[in-house]
């Protein structure tokens, strides 16, 4: 494969280290639905540290298409710094991972690099690929890319229906959700929200308000019991 920023050894470790924190059929006996390595969750992460190999970079994708929107000069400078940083950090994770796995977090048996994952010195590095193997494994699979073959993805949603004539809004219920923009429906780091960054007060669930609170909640309590070790 190619990649845009991963080197074949990083993308290795990344893929291993996402397969365990949200593991699949493949990685955990009896799971019946894909995980980050059916959804090739790695491909995420590499197309956000190389957003900016392409232009516009691929930061908020235009719809479930695989056009992505120009960024403002502001946006521009705040992912570049955004990006950079965690480019810093993957580079930083994966030579980590390796050392505590004894030289090759890829190739090391199971059991070796759930230690190295549970390792506390990976504290950081691990919560950070946690949040991406979420956002890669159940967001919008135009941030993954183009699939590898043989993996399994969720399917693309369907675009929108247009907007109706501004005329005939007069006699749409009183109910009906405005649409929304790419940019409004953007997510923070590509794909979707992280579990520590609440969404905006004016946005409405699409699902109700205790169904939103119930997956906001389910999503931190799911992030601490992998942060505390539990992964897997």
């Amino acid at each position: 494969m190619t990649w845009l920023h991963f080197s074949g050894g990083q993308a290795e470790v990344v893929r291993e280290a996402m397969a365990l924190l949200v593991p699949g059929p493949t990685d955990l006996p009896g799971e019946q639905e894909p995980g980050a390595r059916e959804a090739d969750a790695v491909r995420y992460a590499d197309r956000l540290l190389g957003a900016f190999r392409t232009e516009p970079p691929l930061i908020y994708a235009a719809g479930s298409g695989s056009a992505h929107v120009p960024l403002s000069p502001e946006q521009r400078h705040g992912w570049l710094l955004r990006v950079r940083e965690l480019q810093d950090a993957y580079r930083e994770g994966t030579a980590l991972l390796d050392r505590l796995a004894d030289g090759d977090f890829a190739a090391a048996d199971p059991a070796v690099r759930h230690r190295a994952l549970r390792d506390p010195r990976a504290h950081t590095f691990r919560g950070l690929l946690f949040d991406h193997a979420i956002e890669g494994t159940y967001g919008d699979p135009v941030y993954r890319g183009r699939p590898a073959p043989g993996s399994t993805v969720l399917p693309t949603p369907p675009l929108p229906p247009p907007s109706a004539p501004e005329d005939a809004s007069e006699n749409a219920p009183e109910d009906t959700p405005p649409p929304t923009s790419p940019e409004s429906a953007a997510p923070a780091d590509g794909a979707a929200p992280s579990a520590d960054s609440p969404p905006p007060a004016d946005a409405a669930a699409p699902y109700g308000e205790e169904t939103a609170a119930l997956l906001r909640d389910f999503t931190a309590a799911a992030r601490r019991v992998v942060l505390g070790g539990d992964d897997g």
